[in-house]
């Protein structure tokens, strides 16, 4: 026998205990039922009547606790003699043993003196102490020790390392009902004796309390139906492109239905379906459950063996398949009627949409699932609407609508996650987005799935390649076990907030238990608590609860539980068992055994602990090793074979031993039988020819002789990889990374070495890195060997023109329009447009809905609020002025509006028009000008700007001032003698075919039509609606000069700007000369490359223009423009902020972020601390060990300061700095400015407002 015992523990054993130190314990006194007296004497009565010690009695109540809490019937305790001897004793318990026979048996065996070696394994005691607290010293080679002292006083001593405290107070109980119980019953079975109330209760009642209403007696389709009369222009299913809304889906599905019912498919039936995956798959199943049939999903890829014995049993009627004829001679052999896709579709064109008259039982079968079977035969798991649905309703529960809003369907119809994948979100309003797998997510990150459901194998090599959108909220992993690891990985790397560890055989509807992570894990994962509906038993070999803590077979059953295997009673006999009459729970009469093992942890939930037989999971996939074994031996008269999963770094592969013992059989013609046998991922890595098998005493195959042993992984003849071709080269060094091999040659086939499917992704991702090319997986599989691949990283070369990125146009384009999306989900954005211009090519991308209340979705008509661009378009109008000769770019402007110019000290200003527009300007935010008072016009509320103590600053290379859209809009209406909005519109906008503006400043005039905007709640921590209000200056000055304009438009004026002031039809409206002495700014202030590095002349500016604005409204809008690439980036969001959103576009666009190389800082940083101040605001600066601290303050009314924000300076290398801040008022851009003449800052930059330092 082995004497490992099997009792779960918290961790290893310390190599060396610690001499000396305290043991901890844990004193029992017996109690029982509030009478401890009475239960002491049952117990001393016991040990009269049965002529035993008390001492035999504990030790006979303890050995029953540890043969239930191991689950074994034979194991080895050690009982101490005295300070230094042990004896090792057998406790053997049969179905008929009872406790008085047990401690007859125990106290009967001899006790050798000595010490007796109780091997590495748990090490479990019993002691007859004094009760004084004093053990002998030997007693602390013990993990858990029972004391028994005089008058019926226990002690159980352990180690804290490996049995945490309420772990050992469990026990304790248990131990105490069980002596109890045994008093009481001494002659009834041990395995009958009862644990105490308190785990009596959490196993059978509290874990098993998992019943919730739910719609049982419904239809899966009747859900679909009733979301497609909720939401019928929502979009349903998507696949490369093409979209069908859920009124689409749904007539769709109902004409396919009366198709297939015309074509003599009745009621009941079971159909195949061997079809490619598309939008059509999931019309095509949903019409099949509508007809009341059930689909049996039949992959092409399989072998034809394996079809033929799954369309056998499940008894099919008919196949629906895309190609008859190449369906091969298993189609004809079964007896089912094929349907050709495009018959059957053709058909259903002609038919009506409305919905056919079946009824459908709850009980009715929606699918079958074929799974790996030990016998070689795979087993055909019956699920039915009422399994589904009750998946479902946990589901909903679960899950929000935006969690579903676009889940990947990405799993084979062949596996359970898929019936998750599809039903889930049709049934709550969201999109099924199809794809062939999930690993197409490293290939076209334009899918943008909100949750991906996937295996851990996969989600590893998502994270490894980055390939997990932003999109994604949600991760739901299943099929393996899950790492602590991965789990924080995903967090690490990805937008997922939340992260399931879902549990579940086949048998029981996908998902049995589940388990949410919100962050970071310390602990490796549970598999957590059961679904609604579903109840879990831990059992032992006899049928009995385990206590918590113990390690027992897992037994399932509720409302997901499948009836069993279809046409196979005996299988479906030895799997799905009647309910023990002890566990008697409503409803619940029958109980699938898993063959998972697993305990319950201290907080309810269940933990995966492994496998009591052969089956594995490989990559998600469930495999019975037997299957494999089964096959081998029927075909080429093997005997000795046995099949491993095995460890190889972070994957695991199958490997097969055969023993021959000179059979003539050669690994080629075993590896072609499989093949012709089993399905790819049934498909060994390795088979491994030997002699003989090693052998247990017993005859069978010594599986851990096997699994110690190192396999080699390297070419068969051990030649080597010697080549000279340098391509050659790069190819081995990625496969040695990858697979770990030693020796390689050419014509080694790289799936033949334990390369698989999500192997070759990531081989697909170090060939593109190493060729500056776009390795497709597909690639991969056409050139399996080495020499194949080297070629096509020369291929992949030479389609890539020297000095230019294999990153086209067109793929630029596309980047953008999927980051569009994933961001701006990923961010919370309601609605946001995008419009990228490169290479002559305008495109456009729009994302969610203008108002979140309302639903209408941003689209082409969609206007906006963009004020900032108000003063680029003045400047234009401004210059087309110059052109006329009605003003000089040089002629100083206080002649033409005196008003504007008087300082506080009476002197008047001089600035020209050129300086003005040559640099940033901010819209009239000024504290002093607007906060208080209302203008009855422009004029008026010029002559207040010498009351405006920064007018113009610096001052002496150009002008900057914080009121320069209003001095502009005062000199056009004075030159023209028509309101500014008037001009604009006759000048500009009406030229390039842009609908005009109201020249009302009225709010209903300007918003009647506008997106409605939010604005970020620091408070909920998410964009909240924003009303805006009316267009005066006393509300926001820059309010006034507000428009709107929709993305179209903008992108009008913006080809503009890039075209030197030629409009689209060729009229040119600005002369070249005066766009060309506008292209360049005035001056180079610190930082202008980074933000707000726009002003009046934005328009020009080179040779990157770069502008964004943000207002009241909740709006947030940017435009780029690249003069030297010929082309622009613009992004409109009604989100403010949405800096994120952009930089991320901006990203996918250029592979740069928002800050962009400039000259360097030129200053000392201590030059840079002190007080800077104007306008009503304050900037601290304050000198910090590595980078500055800042503090940003504005004045209140009654004069003192209110502290805005501070943080750190940190910076950009772009000439300026970066505030990082979790608030960012200063929206990330600070510039110094050195006082002309020297080389000391005497003005800082704060985003569009400048101060003057102070002291």
């Amino acid at each position: 026998m082995d004497d490992t015992l099997a009792v779960a523990v918290h961790a290893a054993r310390k190599p060396e205990p610690s001499a000396g130190g305290a043991v901890p314990a844990l004193r029992m006194p017996v109690t029982g039922g509030g009478n401890s007296t009475g239960v002491r004497r049952a117990v001393f009565s016991w040990s009269l009547e049965a002529g035993a010690y008390l001492t035999e009695l504990s030790l006979a109540a303890f050995a029953v606790l540890i043969h239930r809490y191991s689950g074994q019937n034979d194991i080895a305790l050690g009982r101490v003699l005295d300070p230094a001897g042990v004896a090792v004793i057998r406790s053997r318990v049969g179905t008929d043993t009872c406790l008085a026979d047990l401690a007859a048996s125990l106290e009967q065996q001899p006790r050798p003196r000595g010490t007796a070696d109780l091997g590495n394994g748990l090490r479990v005691g019993f002691l007859s102490g004094s009760g004084s607290g004093q053990i002998p010293a030997i007693s602390r080679d013990f993990d858990l020790l029972l004391e028994v002292a005089p008058a019926a006083r226990f002690t159980l001593h352990y180690d804290p390392d490996r049995f945490p405290h309420e772990v050992v107070s469990r026990m304790a109980a248990n131990h105490q009902a069980l002596l109890l119980d045994g008093a009481r019953r001494p002659h009834a079975p041990v395995h009958e004796l009862n644990l105490s109330e308190r785990e009596t209760r959490f196993l059978l009642e509290e874990a098993t309390a998992t019943a919730r209403p739910y719609p049982r007696d419904t239809s899966l389709h009747s859900h679909i139906e009733a979301q497609a009369a909720r939401t019928p222009d929502a979009p349903a299913v998507e696949w490369r492109g093409t979209v069908l809304t859920y009124r689409e889906l749904d007539a769709t599905a109902n004409r396919i239905a009366r198709a297939l019912l015309a074509h003599g498919v009745a009621p009941g039936a079971r159909v195949g379906v061997s079809t490619a995956r598309t939008h059509h798959t999931v019309c095509l199943l949903l019409a099949l459950h509508k007809a009341g049939c059930a689909y049996v999903p039949l992959d092409p890829a399989y072998p034809a063996d394996r079809l033929t014995g799954i369309a056998a049993t499940a008894g099919m009627t008919a196949v629906v398949l895309d190609d008859p004829a190449g369906a091969g001679e298993w189609l004809h052999t079964v007896g089912a009627t094929p349907l050709p896709w495009s018959e059957l579709w053709e058909k259903a064109r002609g038919e009506r949409p409305d919905p056919v008259d079946v009824a459908v039982s709850p009980e009715s079968a929606t699918h079958m699932i074929y799974t790996s079977g030990s016998t070689g035969l795979p087993k055909g798991v019956v699920i039915s609407h009422r399994n589904v649905v009750a998946l479902l309703a946990w589901a909903w529960d679960t899950y929000d609508q935006q969690d579903v809003s676009r889940v990947l369907f990405a799993t084979s119809l062949n596996f359970d996650l898929s019936v998750f994948e599809l039903w889930c979100p049709l049934t709550m309003g969201g999109c099924v987005v199809v794809v062939d797998n999930v690993l197409a997510l490293t290939e076209d990150p334009g899918l943008r799935p909100s949750l991906v459901n996937t295996v851990p194998s996969a989600l590893n090599v998502l994270l490894q390649r980055s390939a997990v959108p932003p999109s994604t909220v949600v991760l739901n992993v299943a099929g393996e076990p899950l790492a602590r690891e991965l789990v924080n990985a995903a967090f690490d790397s990805t937008s997922a907030r939340r992260v399931f560890n879902l549990y579940g055989p086949s048998e029981d509807t996908t998902y049995s238990t589940w388990k949410c992570f919100t962050g970071p894990l310390t602990d490796q994962p549970t598999i957590g608590v059961p679904l609604p509906n579903t109840v879990a038993y831990l059992l032992d070999p006899a049928g009995r609860p385990v206590p918590r803590g113990a390690i027992g077979e897992l037994h399932l059953g509720g409302a997901g539980l499948s009836t069993g295997y279809i046409n196979d009673p005996e299988r479906t006999a030895a799997a799905f068992v009647p309910t023990p009459a002890r566990l008697a729970h409503p409803g619940v009469n029958t109980l699938y055994r898993t063959g998972d093992l697993a305990q319950w942890t201290e907080d309810g939930e269940l933990r995966f602990m492994g496998r009591k037989d052969t089956q594995v999971k490989v990559r998600g996939f469930r495999i019975e090793l037997g299957e494999i074994e089964a096959v081998l031996r029927e075909a080429v008269g093997l005997r000795d074979v046995a099949a491993l999963a095995v460890r190889r770094g972070d994957d695991t592969l199958l490997v097969c031993h055969v023993g021959l013992e000179g059979d003539p059989v050669t690994v080629d013609t075993m590896s072609a039988h499989l093949r012709r046998k089993l399905p790819h991922y049934m498909q060994p890595a390795k088979i491994v020819v030997e002699d003989r098998l090693p052998r247990l005493p017993n005859g069978k195959v010594d599986r851990k002789a096997l699994a110690a042993r190192t396999v080699d992984w390297g070419t068969a003849d051990g030649t080597g990889y010697a080549g000279d071709d340098p391509d050659e080269t790069v190819v081995a060094r990625v496969w040695t990374d990858l697979l770990g091999l030693s020796r390689l040659a050419p014509d080694l086939d790289f799936f033949s070495v334990g390369g698989h499917s999500l192997l070759a992704t990531l081989l697909a991702a170090r060939l593109g890195d190493e060729s500056g090319a776009t390795i497709r997986v597909a690639d991969i599989h056409e050139n399996r060997t080495l020499a194949a691949q080297a070629a096509l990283l020369r291929r992949a070369r030479e389609r890539t023109p020297a000095g230019q990125s294999a990153t086209d146009t067109a793929t630029r384009l596309r980047a953008v329009a999927r980051t569009l999306h994933e961001s701006a989900h990923g961010h919370g954005v309601p609605a946001a447009a995008a419009a990228v211009y490169a290479d002559g090519t305008l495109e456009f991308t729009y994302h969610g809905t203008d108002d979140t209340e309302t639903g209408p979705a941003r689209s082409a008509a969609s206007r906006q609020r963009v004020t900032c661009v108000t003063k680029a378009l003045l400047a234009f109008v401004a210059l087309r002025l110059v052109d006329r000769e009605l003003i000089g770019l040089d002629d100083p402007l206080d002649g033409h509006l005196p008003q504007a110019f008087v300082r506080r000290d009476g002197r008047t200003v001089s600035v020209t028009l050129r300086q003005l527009l040559s640099h940033t300007s901010g819209i009239d935010d000024s504290y002093e000008v607007w906060h208080d008072t209302d203008h009855q016009d422009l004029a008026h509320y010029l002559a207040t700007f010498r009351a405006y103590g920064q007018l113009f600053e610096p001052g002496e290379v150009f002008a900057y001032s914080a009121c320069a859209t209003s001095i502009v809009a005062g000199l056009i209406e004075k030159l023209l003698g028509m309101p500014w909005r008037r001009a604009l519109n006759e000048l500009l906008l009406t030229p390039l075919g842009i609908q005009e503006i109201p020249e009302s400043g009225t709010a209903e005039a300007h918003y009647g039509d506008v997106s409605t905007g939010y604005l970020w709640s620091e408070t909920s921590g998410r964009y909240v609606r924003h009303a805006p209000g009316p267009q005066t200056i006393a509300d926001d000055a820059a309010g006034s000069f507000s428009i709107c304009l929709t993305l179209p438009e903008l992108a009008r004026i913006a080809l503009l700007a890039l075209n030197d002031g030629v409009t689209e039809s060729g009229e040119r409206l600005l002369s070249a000369e005066l766009a060309e002495q506008m292209r360049t700014p005035q001056i180079d202030v610190p930082g202008h490359h980074f933000m707000h590095a726009w002003g009046l002349g934005w328009l020009m500016f080179g040779p990157t223009a770069f502008g964004f604005n943000s207002n009241g409204s909740g709006h947030h809008n940017f435009i780029q423009i690249f003069p030297e690439e010929r082309s622009f980036l613009l992004l409109l969001a009604n989100a403010y902020p949405a800096f994120g959103l952009y930089e991320d576009l901006l990203r996918a666009f250029t592979g740069e972020g928002l800050i962009r190389t400039g000259r360097g800082f030129g200053m000392e940083l201590d030059d840079c601390v002190g007080v800077y101040a104007s306008d009503g605001y304050r900037l601290e600066v304050l000198p910090g060990p590595e980078r500055l601290r800042y503090a940003y303050s504005e004045r209140r009314r009654d004069g003192g300061w209110q502290l805005l924000d501070e943080g750190d300076l940190v910076s950009s290398g772009a000439g300026g700095f970066t505030s990082m801040s979790q608030k960012n008022v200063l929206a990330g851009s600070i510039s110094f400015i050195p006082t002309p003449g020297t080389g000391t800052p005497g003005f800082v930059r704060i985003g569009q407002r400048f101060t003057r330092k102070v002291r």
